[in-house]
């Protein structure tokens, strides 16, 4: 029996989600910040921090938004990820995030760190 189209692109999705860390940090989450300890609060930041952590040869991608309040957004949590003790070039900002109300955050293996 043939496996559906959609079923084996939902499986590679799903897999590349897996194999990346790909978190998502919604707006109307991240406006609630106001402190280091409400910052680490949230899933998918514990999640993709604890993965970079686990991994010596990894670097974090921070997909925000386009516009300048996309742009402030992802810097505004690369800068907080740094104040937390993660250095600055193991963190790649990256334009484009798939969804406007949304940063796309995951953890990629690197050769260097």
């Amino acid at each position: 029996m043939k496996k559906p189209i959609s079923y084996v692109l939902l499986s590679a999705l799903a897999w590349s989600s897996l194999v990346h860390g790909e978190e998502l940090i919604y707006r109307q989450d991240w406006l609630k910040i106001r402190s280091a300890t409400s910052m680490l609060q949230l899933p998918a930041l514990q999640r993709v921090v604890n993965q970079f952590e686990a991994n010596e040869n990894a670097k974090i991608i921070i997909q925000y938004p386009g516009g300048d309040q996309g742009n402030q957004w992802g810097v505004e949590l690369r800068d907080w990820l740094v104040s937390l003790g993660i250095s600055s070039s193991a963190i790649e900002l990256q334009p484009g995030s798939a969804m406007p109300q949304a940063i796309t955050i995951k953890t990629e293996h690197s050769g260097l760190r």
